[in-house]
């Protein structure tokens, strides 16, 4: 895996050159003091958070309290107002008046009661958590993913050869801990798994699409030894490019190639794909059959032109210089 610089920006490696490395290990951040910021950001805004919420709880206790005493003293203003409505001697009209009075402490004691349901306290108290935890979380998961971004991970067993341009900002720098400075689409580092070796091609050509994977082989000439190294279908992978998803199917090499696997690492090279068959066929040479029926094959392809000269032959593959043919009633 070839690691590249997705931003300009710096660098703090907590891995050594040539260091193995497993799974899912941290080698370098990116912006360490941008992320180191971030974290202490989001530190102090869940200790606000907590404190916030144990203010709130604490208020909705205390004016529960103070509604509780309203309340009660209110009750007994009413009390005192229908004890003296009720005395025999007082005219008429200061009785209206207390009635009056009464009617109106009635809605200050309902409108109490209300805000002294517990329900009504509870739900007011939650809603007030969850806005709170609500923008914690939106803070977290921006964190979270400024965190996968700046932090590189090792996505499998392999050793880490720094690119050349680190290792000489490593030479040059005082301290070895020193930020490195890298700029966008720098190579930054490599990471190798010496025990197995893959061939990922990127699937553009329909053909591929028509052929079940499995039967797919593939071979890529090594450039110094001049030889021939062969890939086993091993999986496809998707690939999310932003605009568009590509599907590179991934091969595995022998291990009795390694050696010469190792010497193409990260090269892109050309790659003869191949088939294989799991029955018997023909194999015919689109040279020798091209001039037998011109017309033939002009009006109806290979297809057209393999039916022609043989009635009842399948065509199994059209390739670029060949064709497999299964002819009629032959095993």
């Amino acid at each position: 895996l070839q690691v590249r610089a997705s931003a300009e920006g710096y660098l703090a490696l907590s891995a050594k050159d040539g260091q193995h490395l497993e799974k899912d290990q941290s080698w370098a951040t990116i912006d360490p003091e941008q992320l180191t910021l971030e974290r202490k950001s989001l530190e102090v805004d869940q200790q606000k958070l907590d404190r916030q919420l144990k203010k709130a709880r604490n208020d909705a206790q205390d004016l529960q309290v103070r509604l509780s005493v309203e309340l009660h003293e209110t009750e007994r203003k009413r009390r005192d107002l229908v004890d003296a409505s009720q005395e025999s001697e007082i005219p008429a009209a200061l009785k209206k008046r207390a009635a009056e009075a009464i009617l109106k402490i009635d809605q200050q004691i309902e409108l109490l009661n209300d805000k002294l349901d517990p329900e009504s306290l509870e739900r007011d108290q939650q809603l007030d958590e969850d806005e709170g935890e609500l923008q914690i979380a939106r803070k977290r998961k921006l964190f979270q993913s400024l965190e996968k971004r700046s932090c590189l991970m090792a996505p499998f067993n392999g050793d880490l050869r720094l690119s050349d341009t680190l290792k000489k900002q490593l030479a040059a720098a005082p301290n070895p801990t020193d930020l490195l400075w890298v700029k966008p689409n720098d190579l930054i580092a490599t990471i190798v798994d010496n025990d197995r070796f893959e061939i990922s091609v990127t699937a553009t050509s329909p053909l591929l699409a028509q052929i079940p994977p499995a039967e797919l082989l593939v071979f890529f000439q090594e450039g110094q030894t001049g030889r021939l190294i062969a890939g086993e279908y091993a999986r496809t992978d998707e690939v999310d490019l932003g605009s568009e998803i590509t599907r590179n199917y991934i091969f595995n090499i022998q291990a009795d190639s390694a050696k010469l696997a190792a010497q193409s690492m990260g090269q892109r090279n050309l790659v003869h794909i191949y088939r294989k068959f799991t029955r018997p066929f023909r194999f015919i040479q689109k040279k020798d059959i091209a001039f037998l029926a011109p017309d033939v094959l002009a009006a109806g392809g290979w297809d057209g032109l393999i039916r022609h000269l043989w009635p009842g032959s399948e065509v199994i593959q059209v390739g670029p210089q060949a064709i497999a043919v299964k002819p009629k009633d032959e095993n």
